[in-house]
């Protein structure tokens, strides 16, 4: 449904960001007597069931037939958060379990990433995430080769922001180690420095160069990089997702057909990694409430997502998936203190 913010005076905002409020804080629909006593009773309760009843009409709030109070809609939602809710800058205490938390163990990026999910769902008290790129795109600094024993070779792919991507491949010609080592010292000179992507297409280049036809280090190169820098369907890009059992048991997911549904979605990893980088199109923070996510799995929810370039790279992201009734001022400036934070904490890693 869309409606128009045109015609909303100054009182019908009031009323409308007083209902929201006291719905985010019980979960229950709100009366005209409570959202009287939030104004300090600066109106009447007729005149406060007037303005509902208006809101309701323009599409703002919804009417369940077992109550007398009203609950905020989508576009209820989704003007609030674009035109009435304000800044609320993070507190110490969250501030610091975010700089402290991210470095517990934090021996590599990985488990700062896993660190991330879980203080983003510990702290929002709904689902933490956060996306590491496809690795397609992310920056190739070093590679091992390891042979584990005709035909398989292990692959050691080491990226500029430290992340690591073990690959087992299969080649036709019979390698002893030092060969491997070989192949593994000309890649380490000639690739570094360039995303997956730009090394497929320098070996296309190579193939085609009558050198290579002669020249059996380069026909090894290619060989064993064809299959190291070749993306597979599961190099979609890792999820860290903590935080699922948060929503359980909230009235608003007492829906059990929807509730499989989004957590299947939670499951599904190449379906959801997926879905959360269509959630972080655009730049800043985006939130995402309801019928505006781009999964119908993900309409009983809103998201709260940034990406964060590391390293240059493209493709990094992180959040909060939860109730449509989140803190929303509280989850934008702790998704906004994550994203800043997380870039440090990875570089830590790196220099340790």
């Amino acid at each position: 449904m869309t409606t128009s913010t045109q015609g909303l005076d100054e009182r019908s905002k009031g009323v409308l960001k007083s209902l929201i409020q006291l719905h985010i804080a019980t979960g229950e629909p709100v009366g005209s007597e409570s959202v009287c006593r939030a104004l300090n009773r600066s109106m009447s309760p007729a005149t406060i069931r007037a303005i509902m009843a208006d809101l309701e009409r323009a599409g703002y709030l919804d009417h369940p037939h077992t109550s007398a109070g009203r609950m905020p809609t989508d576009e209820g939602y989704r003007f609030y958060v674009s035109s009435l809710m304000g800044e609320e800058p993070l507190s110490a205490g969250d501030t610091a379990a975010i700089d402290q938390g991210l470095r517990i163990g934090a021996a590599s990026p990985s488990q700062v990433l896993e660190n991330a999910s879980h203080i983003l769902s510990k702290l929002s008290r709904n689902v933490g995430f956060v996306l590491g790129p496809d690795l397609a795109r992310t920056t190739f600094m070093h590679v091992d080769l390891v042979r584990l024993g005709h035909p398989r070779i292990l692959a050691v792919l080491v990226s500029r922001t430290g992340m690591v991507t073990h690959r087992v491949m299969e080649i036709d010609e019979p390698l002893s180690q030092d060969e491997l080592q070989a192949c593994a010292n000309y890649l380490n000179a000639h690739f570094t420095g360039l995303n997956l992507l730009a090394i497929r297409a320098r070996l296309l280049e190579m193939m085609q160069e009558e050198k290579a036809l002669y020249d059996s280090l380069l026909a090894r190169v290619i060989a064993v990089a064809e299959r190291a820098f070749t993306p597979e369907p599961e190099d979609a890009g890792s999820v860290y997702l903590d935080g699922t059992s948060n929503i359980v048991g909230r009235p608003e997911f007492d829906d059990i057909e929807k509730m499989r549904a989004l957590f299947k979605t939670f499951e599904e990893k190449g379906r959801l990694v997926k879905i959360l980088n269509e959630c972080m199109r655009g730049e800043g923070i985006r939130i995402l409430i309801g019928h505006e996510n781009p999964d119908p799995d993900l309409h009983n929810v809103a998201v709260v997502a940034t990406g964060y370039p590391i390293a240059g790279e493209p493709g990094w992201g992180l959040g909060v998936v939860g109730s449509t009734r989140m803190e929303y001022p509280r989850i934008v400036s702790l998704v906004d203190h994550m994203a800043r934070s997380i870039g440090r904490a990875l570089a830590d890693t790196d220099n340790a």
